[in-house]
């Protein structure tokens, strides 16, 4: 930093910088050109890439993502999660690979992920034909999800999402879902597949909701943050 002497201007000429600092008028250059190393070029690339990718699948699960106050989160959470998995390069890898850690089990409510309400181990597995099965087991749904006092009935949510790295806007989708009535009743097994969602440099990843319905609200769902669960419950590559 160099002091202005005669003439004080304030302003930016070519890689000048004219400014005042505490009543001093001041003078500083920037670089004409800031080289990038590569590490620092695939980080930039991860980012923007990250960040696509991560608006395409907020889109492609639009119906299962609660609209709660303060969506930030969310939304750097899912970013995050894009950037860390691009650090292993799996756009090289050949390999198919199952349950991604970054983004397995991420909430779409922090107050109330999946978890916290299904006390069920519900496989989702790579089937063949490039399918993804889920598998719900025989349950009585009082013993097995939790749910707010009055509830009548129950809907469990599905999207499989499918992104495309070099398109991540043209992301596909597929959704599906059942519903079951709250009580002690035994609730049959059940399996969901999802066709032709996976290979080809794709991933795909599950998102899963569950929607309360009380008796008497004109099958309106239990409309606060507290009880809107859901996050991600699987995901593929390749």
């Amino acid at each position: 930093m160099g002091k202005q002497n005669n003439i004080k201007l304030r302003g930016t000429v070519e890689n000048t910088i004219y400014y005042q600092w505490k009543g001093i008028h001041c003078i500083r250059t920037v670089p004409a050109q800031v080289k990038q190393t590569m590490p620092t070029k695939k980080a930039a690339s991860d980012f923007g890439l990250a960040v696509k990718c991560s608006a395409a699948l907020r889109r492609a699960f639009k119906n299962i993502i609660p609209e709660i106050p303060a969506g930030r989160p969310l939304i750097y959470a899912m970013d995050n999660a894009y950037r860390k998995w691009l650090q292993t390069n799996p756009l090289g890898n050949k390999e198919k690979i199952d349950n991604i850690s970054f983004f397995n089990e991420l909430p779409f409510n922090e107050k109330i992920p999946v978890s916290k309400v299904l006390k069920a181990d519900i496989p989702v597995s790579r089937g063949s034909n490039s399918d993804v099965i889920i598998k719900w087991p025989e349950f009585i749904p009082i013993n097995t999800i939790k749910a707010p006092a009055g509830t009548s009935h129950i809907t469990i949510n599905y999207v499989m999402a499918t992104i495309n790295f070099k398109a991540p806007v043209m992301c596909q989708s597929i959704e599906t879902k059942f519903e079951i009535p709250y009580s002690a009743e035994t609730v049959p097994a059940k399996q969901i597949l999802l066709p032709n969602v996976t290979g080809g440099k794709l991933l795909a990843i599950l998102g899963m909701s569950i929607g309360y319905y009380k008796q008497g609200l004109q099958n309106m769902p239990v409309n606060t943050s507290a009880w809107k669960p859901g996050g991600v419950v699987g995901s593929f590559y390749n």
